[in-house]
């Protein structure tokens, strides 16, 4: 006993001569913190100075031309880009023009507050949106996502939409961009596969002529209103309505028909087809009424000329049923809404500008400031949100737009057309509007990724019917928060359980388990790695030391740090020594805050696992008694 006390102690020497040769501790041996033993933690210094850095990055020059693109490329604009930008700007808006009543009605709101949205969020962006080819507008997702608020709250609907827009541009000051990396591509894939389903089912009503509007615009409401009014289906209506979706959908497909001018003609045919669709269709019902009254065709209606009245939105409301509601009580109805519509509107602006920005690099955090400014604005006017709409995108980008100043044109076109052409608008039919819905609908879902969906990660089919299926028969604001929440759930199940591997091998006389890590640890993981290894000890007859290598590990917490204590403690029972092998200066330092006089012995940093082990075994080890 006394020859093993005087190893002991010789060992504790040696421990302390060796400390200072920190390539033999920690595998980054140039940290100045180790080699002076200062293992503390500076959190207060380190936010004060980010702190500082945000504030100078936050106010100068530069950052403020950041958040107003128009500052960067108005004093560029060449003469050249004017024919381009009328060009686009007047394509986008007539076909804007039957969408967006379209899309005012699809959210049982007055046609005009489409015309209103898209008016508002197109001047909006012209001045803080920083992708040329995206163009902000009221889209089925918006109209769909507000419908139930719409349902109570009818115009004090406008205080969902400011308050959204509130949420957006917090989320782009604080540089929240990065949250759209955690809603995954199987989830938007749900998202709007249900979302299309759900549009065109709400769509059916107007479609086939029923007037009696369901409890709400949900897919199983819809179809149940559709199929327990059949009595009320006007054939006229129908059949202009399937004839419209026929005719849209064939023109979709001649896209790429002819050569030189031809290819040409049927291209803007392609682009103008809704527009076309919707001259024809009110036309028709011009010259086939018999009286204002009782028309062959449901139609719009009446849409009041003129620019929008400003106002505040509304933080309290009495709607037509004279049910009045103070500002809880409309939260309470708006209930997740103003954080799944920043959500996904901000996903839409953003996949819309990936879609058209040929490989440049898609600034989230700013469209987050432009989409939260449109709807900042529209929200003083109207109560339908505005998001990145793809179609009219498309057609900016096909157009050959140079800068957002088509947006700008957008907006003054759909103004004169608010100002002068609303008896043009009165003789449009709904089943016409609804067919333009409907179409678009049909081609909106990527059916092939779908399928790649299968091939390539079936796991990810759970996320995706998770979240179509919430949406139909739910809710799709919660449907998307219940793919979101499950996602996270299969992240947070592949971070608890870390790759584990352990291979016994003999070195320096030693019987050692090498136990290999292949990720960091955090307290999810924190249990299994240490139920892990004590399962892999009562498996084998004799261990001498148990080796973890950290290469892989770069972050730990203080649950993780407690646990390998439990760890050392717990192999020290059964008379087994624990090594830590290449682990960084940083995870260390987090073992060392915890307990520095017993993990100090524990770290090594060799590069070859029998030197650790040797030297490891002069200074440390001592044979078991028994």
């Amino acid at each position: 006993m006394k020859m093993m006390q005087d190893m002991s102690k010789e060992a504790d020497s040696q421990v302390q001569t060796e400390m200072p040769q920190v390539s033999r501790l920690v595998v980054n041996q140039n940290d100045e913190r180790f080699i002076s033993y200062d293992y503390r933690e500076s959190p207060p210094r380190e936010m004060v100075q980010w702190f500082r850095r945000r504030a100078r990055i936050l106010f100068n020059y530069s950052m403020v031309k950041k958040c107003l693109p128009i500052l960067s490329w108005l004093p560029k604009y060449q003469c050249s880009y004017v024919m381009y930008d009328l060009i686009a700007g007047i394509t986008v808006a007539l076909t804007a023009i039957p969408q967006s009543i379209a899309y005012g009605i699809l959210a049982n709101l007055s046609p005009q507050y489409g015309l209103y949205s898209n008016i508002m969020g197109c001047l909006a962006y012209a001045v803080f949106g920083s992708v040329k080819d995206v163009t902000i507008a009221p889209t089925s997702l918006t109209a769909i996502m507000v419908q139930h608020v719409v349902k109570e709250l009818e115009y004090g609907t406008a205080l969902l939409t400011f308050l959204a827009a509130v949420v957006t541009i917090s989320f782009g000051a604080l540089n929240l961009g990065v949250l759209v990396r955690f809603i995954s591509i199987p989830v938007v894939m749900g998202f709007t596969f249900a979302a299309c389903l759900t549009i065109g089912s709400a769509q059916i009503r107007s479609l086939l002529g029923i007037k009696t509007q369901g409890k709400s615009s949900d897919f199983v409401t819809s179809w149940t209103n559709v199929f327990t009014h059949l009595d009320e289906v006007r054939m006229a209506d129908c059949i202009l309505g399937c004839c419209s979706i026929i005719v849209l959908c064939s023109l979709r497909l001649t896209k790429d028909l002819g050569e030189g001018r031809w290819r040409t003609f049927f291209k803007y045919l392609v682009l103008l087809r809704n527009a076309l669709i919707v001259v024809a269709g009110a036309t028709l019902a011009y010259y086939l009424k018999t009286d204002m009254d009782d028309s062959v065709f449901n139609l719009t209606g009446h849409v009041p000329a003129g620019l929008p009245v400003f106002q505040m939105p509304p933080f309290s409301y009495t709607n037509i049923n004279g049910t009045e509601y103070s500002f809880g009580d409309m939260l309470s109805v708006m209930r997740t809404s103003i954080i799944t519509i920043p959500l996904v509107t901000t996903l839409e602006i953003v996949s819309v500008g990936k879609a058209f920005s040929k490989g440049k690099i898609i600034d989230a955090t700013q469209e987050m400031i432009a989409l939260g400014m449109s709807n900042l604005v529209v929200s003083f006017c109207s109560p339908l949100p505005a998001a990145g709409s793809f179609t009219r995108s498309a057609l900016n980008n096909s157009s050959g737009v140079r800068t957002t100043m088509s947006c700008a044109v957008t907006a003054v076109v759909l103004t004169i057309s608010l100002a002068l052409f609303t008896d043009a608008l009165y003789y449009i039919p709904k089943a016409t509007l609804a067919s333009v819905v409907i179409s678009a609908m049909l081609f909106m879902p990527d059916y092939e990724e779908i399928g790649n969906i299968w091939r390539s990660k079936k796991m990810d089919l759970i996320p995706f019917l998770a979240t179509a299926l919430a949406c139909l028969f739910y809710e799709l604001d919660y449907g998307i928060l219940v793919g979101i929440g499950l996602n996270c759930c299969i992240l947070l199940y592949l971070m608890s359980t870390p790759g584990l591997s352990g291979e016994e091998i003999q070195l320096s006389g030693l019987t050692v388990l090498l136990v290999k890590v292949d990720q960091s640890l955090a307290f999810s993981s924190a249990e299994y790695l240490r139920d892990w290894i004590l399962k892999r000890i009562d498996q084998r007859d004799h261990i001498d030391v148990v080796v973890i290598d950290g290469q892989n590990i770069h972050f730990a917490d203080t649950t993780v740090a407690k646990n390998f204590v439990s760890i050392e403690e717990d192999l020290r029972i059964r008379q087994i020594r624990l090594m830590l092998w290449r682990f960084d200066a940083k995870v260390a330092f987090v073992f060392l805050r915890m307990r520095k006089e017993l993990f100090i012995p524990l770290l090594r940093a060799d590069v070859q696992l029998q030197d650790a082990v040797a030297r490891w075994k002069h200074l440390h080890y001592q044979i078991p008694t028994e």
